[in-house]
């Protein structure tokens, strides 16, 4: 890594380079953008859907009796590859089938299923069908039905254990539960939330601790002491009261609840009081009696009332004697077992568990409740928190993270006795770190094991599980009266996904020593409390649900065999038999695998976070790919209107764009990945730093979570940061950042700096040049305006970039890359074929004029030459918006900062026609329609030229077989496929009987359902495609034959088009001005745009400016290297090099030069660069096909270390525009009076983007169409024809200018006056004079609605008679309505 004073020209590819003013150079290799998401897929298919599906096996039937096995999982290749499935609308899939075995343990027989042929005559694989899963492309993409598709990351809270303030506590989405005090959320990845706090009192000493748990339908929530949680977990009052050192709050809860050793028997619970006088009494038939589930507290009090007997007898005999007191003991252990089942009980119906868990023995191995309980919670397919949530758990729980600057409050010894800590040590990180590595290596003496009253193994509760660390340390480091003691969970939890009896413990002791200052509150909006879940993650949870209810129905399935199977038959002796097998079984006919298609095929089509693939442009495609959202199934909704959820966190930088999202609902919930990020295993976002030992900048770089680099100092890389060549810090202090705070550190006590100065945005922002420039509000609407960039026809990469062009084109998936290193063997339009080093040819097929998922034009240009030495993932073929390697989203146009007329007044636009003309903003659209031929209940359709009612001029291109031909250029309402359809069964008169059997051919009973072309489609036809049944293609059910036309529009720039440059200055055309008439510079060269002057100081996008200037120098740059090219040779050939240009062709244009040059009597550089202007210049471009965009010299200026005030001014000054003098303004000359303007004005080359929001896309206008049925008001809406609304406002401003009759007209036969429009249809037709307006529709439902309301209406007349409204016809007569239309004639020639 090194500082680099100046510039120098950086080679991105053989085609793109640049002049690069970059201040600091580095090394490292940025990641490929686009292959997180493909990475994550990938590894679904070979881990984690086999993982998944063999958690649910072996699955067996309630007897034992049949075991179905898991074997694997095999996958079949794709029916059709990428392309066909595209063009026949398919999904790009495989198939899975699963190697399951089906045992019988009654024969012992093992079954397999037979081989399977699913959907393919060729393949035959062995296994069990579950579904056909969708591949995912190189490119990163699904390709469903044909359309491309894309899952996006969801950003979600992580699993773990959170301390909590009220403002932060949020139960669920639906509703909010917020307990005063001090909260610990315990948040699984699978099960309920849960809450330990402690209560809510007015004085803290009457506080204790309790818990609230859901129940299991989660229709609500219950509170529990969280002692009681802990007895029915196994745990008695004396071990609760010894964990917990008699801390006053966990003795308040064993006092507030009510299974207390003490009284819990005489005084208490009435259950077992009438079980102890029902055995005193001798019942012992009762042990067996009742439920399964209550035997075990039957058999506990059974055998504590024989204790009590026995106990009774000894002390009366002997009261001496040592085994009373061994009774006693007894006793007691005996009672802590009651409770624990007792308590367990209380929760487990208050919590409505189902009973039924207890019949799975291998959830639940012992039939009690305090069995259930625990596998309720502790088994981890219950209750899992997941990798990511074991990882903070035990991040969070761990003593050592807890104690910093406490003081110890006692002697801490390792296991061989030796002293580690002596008390009274205050702790601070360097004693800190010697508790952990102690504890890593299993040094330490402060490891306690909680000791259970049941059998932990038999309850899912492993020795491991009860292993906690206690430390005790001082309430306050400056009196040490008072002592607590700080429970933490042990290390060899790590690996544990489920909950343990030890996080419990740990969790409590973090609760009840908040108020004693030890510990902190979780920021739920910081990253390392955040986490993503990738395509893996999100199809896993999706797909659970689906096997869980396959596994339901095997089940079921073997429920039933099982009684078939081993039905009973007596004997002659009367004993029981075993029948013989009725029916046999298969795997095939036990698995339904039905529910997982239906999640799959649900997932990729409906799931809130699989969405179309934004298709624009490169970088909205790439933008797409790494973007990540909040919302979704367990997100955050729109609707919420918590700021701080969306506002920008510390935690965020390198790792989350600050600038990149939504201006709308969704601001701040959808947002981008910053350019380096990468996400760990466990889902946290990750950013790259570079370490610093010593105050030396190493190249050893280290991805950190937000969590690690919150224990960090971390410095930002700066051309401000002086280094030496061995890159070692030569600032005294240098600024830093230590989580949220920033400041001045001295370089030894920094840990890390930052990779680039850009790994803080995306890479969206990332494009944009002088970004520190700009308003923060202006740079997110450039980075947003930027991938709504219409691909144009003739796309050049900006001459001022930021050097990520390259990079992001290559990413992006629309360039054609090389497969691997070699020579290129052929090029044509439409394939490249590359012979690699091996010997080995790779041909590659080019996109040629398709159509995206927004209508833009895909289309591959190829860059090579046969014969071209090219490198793996070297661009061989540009793709849409792009142009030589570099991503160009635009033009460089010559732009002013004038005023013009008023046209450019509010950020309106004035444009050069030179643009239209020239095609320079010009783009194409290519529209689909599909016709499908169906099979009707009257019969089937056809395709067909012959088509009735439509005449020959109409069905001028359509071909023998009925379709439009390609190349034929359409218009609205020709016709693209013919097409018949049968009418409906009708009774034929004898005449018509008649004259069928004479003409059969000529009268066909079908109507015209052709396919047209709809308004605004006009076009030129650019492609045909046809599938038919007959063919072998696969259709949809019901379907013989489908075609689908493409029609090209050619849409060129025009008033109303919206432009935008990449600084968030946007705005709309207003005039188009003949070139003539354009202001000019004094060498004759006109302007394109004229902005508006004023659109710069209130926006605070100063980087327009300065790309503007620079855009300028470089342009002049250009052309003064050019024509000292034609005075020295050795500036010729770099020229090549430094333009971008084939040799040839520059030698051609210096060649021409020189001529004009020689003509002119030129005899040295000076006076050529004098008086050769741009037109002599574009002269020569002409002749040999090139123009001046050809001739644009690149500059990369990258963000937050480019191109500063002196290095404009010094390449100005290189490009001879005098910045001292001009200060970038230059004379300007209007065009159509040939008169300089007033004062000089600012102008110079920027770049321009053509938006997706075209003019033709929403202009609309209507004569005749639909109406809607009840108000028989027109309908409004493009799609459907429809009107413009005349809403109150306008009517007011009718009113105003007393426009009556204007006001009628619209109110009554332009809107819902029925008559009266007819009438006024048949005046038009005949020629007559208008009728007077009638009564509108609205009137009547008006005196409908007032009739429904109860109230009379009535018409009162001119002459104060009144009549009830029933009573009078508002419409017209029957009658009068037909009489309009008696002297209709039509001509029917050619119908």
């Amino acid at each position: 890594m090194s500082q680099k004073p100046s510039f120098f020209q950086k080679k991105y590819s053989p085609t793109a380079t640049r002049r690069y003013y970059g201040k600091i150079a580095t090394d490292f290799v940025q990641p490929n953008l686009a292959d997180i998401q493909i990475r994550s897929y990938q590894t679904f298919l070979d881990h984690d859907l086999e993982n998944l599906i063999a958690a649910y096996f072996p699955i067996k039937s309630p007897n034992d009796r049949y075991t179905i096995n898991f074997k694997g999982l095999r996958r079949t290749a794709p029916e059709r590859n990428e392309a066909q499935s595209r063009s026949e609308s398919k999904t790009y899939e495989i198939g899975i089938y699963a190697d399951l075995e089906l045992i019988d343990s009654a024969t012992g027989t093992i079954k397999k299923p037979r081989k399977s042929k699913k959907n393919s005559a060729t393949s035959s694989v062995d296994g069990v069908f579950l579904t056909n899963l969708p591949l995912i492309t190189r490119d990163g993409v699904f390709i469903v039905n044909g359309i491309e598709k894309f899952v996006i990351a969801q950003i979600t809270r992580s699993p773990g254990i959170y301390m909590l303030t009220k403002s932060q506590l949020k139960l669920s989405s639906s509703r909010k539960r917020v307990q005063e005090g001090y909260v610990c959320e315990v948040l699984p990845a699978n099960g309920s939330v849960m809450l330990i706090y402690i209560s809510n009192k007015k004085k803290i000493e009457d506080a204790f601790v309790q818990i609230l748990l859901r129940d299991a339908v989660r229709e609500g929530a219950k509170i529990f002491p969280i002692t009681t949680l802990l007895k029915a977990f196994g745990m008695s009052g004396k071990e609760i009261l010894k964990v917990f050192k008699n801390n006053e709050f966990i003795t308040r809860s064993l006092e507030a609840e009510v299974y207390n050793a003490k009284d819990f028997l005489n005084n208490v619970d009435p259950e077992i009081k009438n079980l102890l006088r029902e055995f005193r009494d001798g019942k012992t038939d009762l042990r067996r009696k009742g439920i399964a589930s209550d035997q075990k507290i039957r058999s506990l009090v059974s055998d504590y009332v024989l204790l009590e007997k026995e106990h009774k007898a000894l002390s009366e005999a002997k009261p001496n004697d040592p085994k009373v007191g061994q009774l006693e003991a007894d006793m007691d252990e005996l009672m802590d077992k009651i409770i624990t089942e007792r308590a367990a009980k209380h929760i487990v119906h208050e919590l409505s568990i189902s009973l039924r868990g207890l019949e799975n023995t291998d959830e639940c191995p012992e039939n009690s409740y305090h069995a259930l309980l625990c596998s309720r919670f502790f088994r981890q397919r219950r209750y899992n928190l997941s990798a990511a949530g074991r990882y903070k758990v035990s991040r969070k729980l761990r003593i050592t993270e807890r104690i910093y600057q406490k003081t110890l409050a006692c002697d801490l010894h390792l296991k061989n006795g030796e002293l580690l800590l002596k008390k009274g040590t205050l702790l601070v990180k360097e004693e800190i770190d010697k508790i952990k590595q102690a504890a890593q290596n299993n040094q330490i003496d402060f490891v306690q094991k909680i000791k259970l009253t049941t059998d932990g193994s038999a309850v899912n509760l492993s020795p491991e599980s009860l292993l906690y660390e206690s430390l005790d340390v001082y309430v306050n480091n400056d009196n040490f009266d008072v002592s607590v003691p700080v429970v933490g969970i042990h290390n060899d939890n790590d690996l544990n996904k489920a909950i343990t009896l030890s996080d419990f413990i740990a969790s409590i002791s973090y609760v009840i020593n908040i108020p004693s200052a030890i510990g902190k509150y979780d920021d739920i909006d910081h990253l390392g409390n955040k986490r993503v879940k990738l395509i893996n993650e999100l199809i896993s949870s999706r797909l659970e649900s689906g096997i869980t209810r396959m596994e339901r129905f095997l089940k079921e399935k073997l429920t039933i065999a099982d009684g078939v199977n081993r039905g009973q038959q007596i004997n002659e002796e009367g004993q029981v038999i075993e029948q013989a097998e009725k029916k046999e079984l298969t795997i095939k006919s036990l698995i339904n695998s039905k529910p997982i298609q239906i999640v799959i095929r649900d997932f990729f089509n409906t799931h809130q976070l699989t969405q179309f693939l934004d298709h624009q442009n490169p970088l909205s495609e790439l933008s797409n790919k790494r973007r990540i959202s909040a919302m979704g199934p367990g997100g955050i909704s729109r609707e919420d209107p918590n700021l701080d959820i969306r506002d920008v966190h510390y935690s965020q930088y390198g790792r989350i764009c600050p600038i990149e999202t939504p201006e709308g609902m969704n601001i701040g919930l959808i947002m981008s990945l910053a350019s380096f990020a990468k996400i760990d295993e466990n889902g946290f976002l990750m950013a790259p730093y570079r370490k610093i030992k010593n105050g030396v900048i190493t190249d050893e770089v280290e991805y950190l979570t937000a969590l690690r680099e919150d224990e960090h100092i971390i410095a930002e890389i700066s051309s401000l940061v002086n280094i030496d060549e061995n890159n070692k810090i030569l600032d005294k202090e240098i600024i830093g950042r230590y989580r949220s705070m920033q400041g001045l550190y001295d370089p030894s006590k920094i840990d890390y700096i930052d990779v680039a100065p850009h790994q803080v945005v995306s890479i969206g922002s990332s494009l944009i040049p002088f970004l520190e420039n700009d308003d923060s509000a202006r740079a997110l609407m450039g980075t947003n305006m930027q991938r709504q960039a219409y691909p144009l026809i003739k796309p050049y990469a900006p001459v001022v970039g930021t050097g990520q062009e390259y990079k992001i084109a290559r990413d992006s998936g629309l360039t054609m890359l090389a497969p691997c290193s070699g020579t290129v063997k052929y090029v044509d339009n439409s394939k490249i074929t590359i012979e690699s080093d091996s010997g080995e040819q790779h041909t590659l097929d080019l996109i040629k004029f398709e159509r995206s998922n927004q209508n833009t034009c895909y289309n591959h240009v190829p860059l090579v030459e046969k014969g071209q030495r090219v490198t793996k993932d070297e661009v061989i073929a540009d793709g849409p918006a792009v142009n030589k390697s570099e991503l160009s989203l635009g033009q460089n146009v010559l732009v002013a900062f004038t005023t013009w007329n008023g046209y450019n007044y509010e950020d309106a636009i004035v444009i050069s026609e030179r643009l239209v003309k020239d095609d320079v903003l010009t783009s194409l659209t290519i529209n689909e329609y599909v016709a499908q031929c169906l099979s009707t209940k009257n019969g089937d359709e056809q395709i067909t030229r012959d088509i009735p009612n439509v005449s020959d001029a109409n069905k001028r291109y359509l071909d023998e077989n009925g379709i439009i031909m390609v190349g034929a250029e359409v218009k609205e309402g020709d016709v693209l496929v013919g097409k018949v359809s049968p009418k409906g069964q009708v009774e034929v008169s004898p005449e018509e009987k008649l004259f069928k059997a004479i003409f059969p051919e000529s009268v066909q009973n079908v109507r015209d359902s052709s396919l047209k072309l709809p308004h605004g489609g006009d076009g030129i036809v650019s492609c045909v495609k046809r599938f038919s049944i007959a063919n072998g293609n696969e259709l949809n059910d019901g379907v013989i034959e489908m075609i689908k036309v493409y029609v090209v529009q050619k849409r060129k720039i025009q008033i109303g088009d919206k432009l935008a440059g990449r600084h968030g200055n946007k705005g709309v055309i207003s005039k188009v001005v003949p070139v003539a008439d354009m202001p000019h510079l004094e060498d004759g060269t006109p302007v394109d745009i004229l902005l508006n002057p004023l659109g710069v100081p209130s926006r605070m996008n100063i980087g327009q400016i300065f790309e503007m200037h620079l855009g300028y120098a470089a342009h002049n740059l250009a052309k003064r290297m050019l024509i000292s090219a034609c005075f020295d040779d050795k500036k010729a050939q770099a020229l090549s090099t430094e333009i971008n240009q084939p040799q040839y062709k520059l030698d051609r244009l210096i060649t021409g030069l020189k001529a004009q040059i020689t003509n002119r009597g030129l005899k040295d550089e000076q006076a050529a660069l004098a008086q050769l202007n741009n037109g002599d210049i574009a002269l020569v471009l002409k002749e040999i096909g090139m123009s001046f965009d050809d001739l644009h010299f690149k500059v990369a200026t990258p963000i937050f270390q480019g191109v500063n005030f002196q290095d404009l001014q010094d390449i100005m000054d290189e490009a001879g525009l005098k910045p001292a003098e001009t200060h970038g303004k230059f004379k300007l000359i209007d065009g159509r009076t040939g008169l300089p303007f007033e004062k000089p004005i600012s102008l110079g080359i920027m770049y321009i983007m053509k938006l997706n929001h075209m003019v033709d896309d929403k202009i609309h206008a209507r004569a005749v169409g639909p109406y809607s049925k009840i108000t028989q008001q027109p309908l409004g809406g493009k799609s459907q024809n429809g009107g413009q609304r005349f809403g109150e406002m306008e009517v007011w401003a009718l009113e105003a200018y007393g426009a009556a009759y204007n006001l009628q007209e619209l109110l009554t036969i332009k809107s819902d006056d029925v008559q009266g429009r007819n009438k006024a249809y048949a005046a038009i037709v005949k020629g007559a004079a208008f009728p007077e307006p009638g009564i509108p529709e609205s009137f009547k439902l008006l005196t409908k609605e007032l009739q429904g309301l109860a109230l009379s209406v009535s018409f009162i007349y001119d002459d104060n008679t009144q009549q009830d409204s029933n009573n009078v016809s508002i419409l017209q007569a029957d009658g009068e309505q037909d009489d309009l239309f008696n002297d209709f004639e039509f001509d029917t020639e050619g119908y």
